[in-house]
């Protein structure tokens, strides 16, 4: 058995090698400099070019209308043109920024935030089909809502559910926070009963469905609702429209060679433009479910707005912030009003909106900022809580009559432990909300109603019984290719981890290492439990991009720190004696642990790697939020547009798989321990 286990061992350490060999040998599919445009590629060869797309909608919708686009610009350019779809602002800047992307379509200031933080750059912009360059943020509201203006959400008597934008969406987020919000020193979280964070789809969605009072949109999406989902479009109303913003950028990598820059500006500069009368034709009828028209050229300088839009928003927070004094409000206000000015003068022909915000009313109610501080009356209180639980909890353990005797100093630590539990039940209790439990028993009802949307309308009508088995289906049947790709990501996370937790947990064992190597390598293991998957995820994507290998990665990391630390416990609880047989005969240290300790830690460890990898099925699914690929992605579209018919498939594939992973780690464990 022993010998069968270290071939296996020495079969895994291959296969890593072989795999570490390949990935550093595998081509680099980055832009290169100028000598790697495809001119200079090798015959027969097509150079890749990576286009982001900002997910303003669900993605079934983005890629069957973005697809012939995509077809289009490959042919003009003569490079392979590969689309990457994005829910996430920041993951897609993020993939700018490294270089996995090399041109996307961005928001003005998701734009903004690439060419600040991901090396960007503009070269076009939009046009409508009507030739237009702008469009208009606007608030949406339920057509029947006796909500009519804008003054009567601002009463901020928190009875009102409200849908913000990304917060780098600019007619989502940032044109509603300088309009609104900011002069008027409100703060929505403090102002409405709920806010939440979805793409415009979803807002509009839910507005239509009763599920939000008000929600920020812009008029773009406004009329490809129209088009697409006249219902939807026709059970909401506008309250407010904002002045013009400018039609969305394209950008490229500053760095990007001149050769790719040169064709990509060819393509925008020319499509719709150039060729026969029914070429052109054929190129609108492209642009057209995309609402686009021709495209034109452009720069950084038509991000001067957004610039302006972000000033004045401070401006505006800084003139109301209650925490500064007059002279630090003073001179942040000279600051900002300086830079204002400096945009402004270099604002080359593009119109300021930063007056349409000055003359709004700079009354209302101020966001309400309490610094923190220390509550010491609150804090005496827990002190004499503490005091008081521990005398009576010694008093309760003391010894009476005959019978043995617990030592004082022992008492006193479990009535520490004890008191201490209780006071930080009792500090936490407030913040954590649970004066408020009382409302799952008065609710009750309401959840029962939001469950119920995961079920027909009307179970008692075959119509509405054999329509919601339809639209079932239909989820199911889109859920479960991307299952299966979440269980792949789940499959190599975890393989990769069990791998690299074997040494990292026996370094960890204090029974195996010394301490100078347990406790460098303890911290090390905590750092990678305690950050969150997503992070890692992004962090990943600086060097491979989107998709499911960042995901791969980002599980690969955190199952490593929680599988290290299990694995090094299960090696401080071995039975020492065959330890000290194998010592006996003159074994070395890492014979110990080959002969000793692995064979009885093996089944363990096996039993923590199959239900790690059942924990990375489900967590994997929460990549989707980043472009990391898998099932993820169209299950948070379902839950931010409230498709709870479409969410309750999506959770069916989900409970299945997973059910299906139990049963088979199941037979694993009872074939292999």
């Amino acid at each position: 058995m022993i010998r069968a286990f270290t071939q296996i061992l020495l079969r895994l350490a291959l296969a890593t090698a072989v795999l570490g060999l390949a990935a550093c040998s595998a081509p680099d599919s980055r832009p290169g400099p100028a000598s790697s445009a495809a001119g200079d590629s090798m015959p027969g060869e097509r150079r890749t070019l990576n286009f982001g797309i900002i997910a303003t909608e669900s993605s079934s919708n983005l890629e069957s209308n973005w697809r012939p686009f995509i077809a289009a610009m490959s042919e003009w350019t003569g490079y392979n043109i590969e689309p990457f779809y994005a829910s996430d602002y920041a993951g897609m800047i993020q993939a700018m920024r490294y270089g996995s992307i090399e041109v996307a379509w961005f928001s003005n200031f998701s734009g903004l935030q690439a060419v600040r933080l991901g090396g960007g750059q503009v070269f076009a912009k939009a046009t409508y089909p009507d030739g237009s360059e702008g469009y208009n943020s606007i608030l949406l509201v339920p057509a029947d809502s006796p909500i009519r203006s804008l003054e009567d959400i601002l009463a901020c008597d928190q009875t009102i559910d409200f849908g913000m934008g990304d917060p780098n969406s600019t007619s989502g987020y940032l044109v509603p926070s300088a309009f609104i919000f900011a002069p008027r020193g409100i703060d929505p979280g403090e102002c409405f009963a709920s806010v939440r964070n979805a793409n415009h789809e979803a807002n509009a969605v839910a507005v239509a469905n009763g599920l939000l009072d008000v929600a920020t949109n812009n008029t773009t999406n406004l009329t490809l609702l129209q088009r697409t989902r006249p219902d939807i479009a026709a059970r909401v109303r506008v309250i407010w429209t904002s002045p013009l913003i400018q039609t969305d950028p394209i950008i490229w990598r500053a760095d990007l060679d001149p050769e790719a820059k040169r064709r990509l500006q060819y393509f925008f500069m020319n499509y719709g433009r150039m060729g026969t009368p029914e070429e052109i034709a054929e190129a609108r009828s492209v642009l057209d479910p995309l609402y686009f028209g021709t495209f034109l050229p452009s720069s950084n300088a038509h991000l001067d707005p957004i610039v302006q839009l972000e000033i004045v928003r401070d401006l505006t927070d800084a003139r109301n912030d209650p925490d500064l004094s007059d002279e630090e409000r003073a001179a942040r206000v000279a600051e900002l009003e300086q830079r204002l000015a400096e945009v402004e003068a270099g604002n080359t022909g593009l119109i300021s909106q930063a007056s349409a915000v000055e003359g709004l009313s700079n009354s209302g109610p101020a966001a309400s900022r309490e610094g923190t501080r220390v509550n010491w009356l609150a804090g005496g209180a827990m002190l004499a809580l503490a005091l008081v639980l521990l005398t009576l909890l010694l008093w309760a353990t003391a010894p009476r009559g005959p019978g043995p005797r617990v030592p004082v100093m022992e008492r006193l630590v479990n009535a520490v432990i004890a008191a201490g539990v209780i006071v930080i039940l009792v500090w936490s209790f407030d913040n954590a909300d649970m004066d408020r439990s009382y409302l799952l028993v008065e609710n009750a009802g309401d959840m029962g109603e939001f469950l119920a949307g995961f079920f027909p309308e009307d179970m008692s009508s075959a119509a509405s019984r054999a329509s919601y088995w339809q639209n079932v289906t239909h989820s199911i049947s889109e859920a479960v290719p991307q299952m299966i790709v979440t269980v792949q990501i789940a499959i190599w996370g975890t393989f990769i981890a069990v791998l690299a937790a074997i040494p990292f947990g026996l370094l960890s064992a204090r029974n195996v290492a010394p301490v100078w190597i347990v406790q460098p390598v303890r911290r090390l293991m905590d750092v990678f439990r305690s950050i969150n998957e997503l992070i890692i995820a992004l962090v990943f994507i600086a060097a491979v991009g989107l998709g499911p290998l960042a995901g791969v990665m980002a599980l690969a990391v955190h199952t490593t720190g929680v599988l290290a630390k299990l694995f090094s416990e299960a090696v401080e609880a071995v039975d020492d004696g065959p330890v000290e047989g194998v010592r006996a005969t003159g074994a070395v240290p890492l014979h110990e642990v080959i002969w000793a300790v692995i064979p009885q830690v093996a089944p363990l460890w096996t039993s923590f790697g199959l239900y790690r990898f059942e924990s990375n099925a489900r967590s994997a699914t929460v990549l989707g939020l980043i472009g990391a690929g898998g099932i993820g992605q169209i299950l948070f579209e379902a839950v931010r547009a409230f498709d709870y018919q479409r969410t309750a498939a999506i959770v069916i594939v989900i409970v299945v798989a997973v059910s299906a992973i139990d049963l088979l780690s199941q037979l694993l464990r009872k074939r292999l321990v």
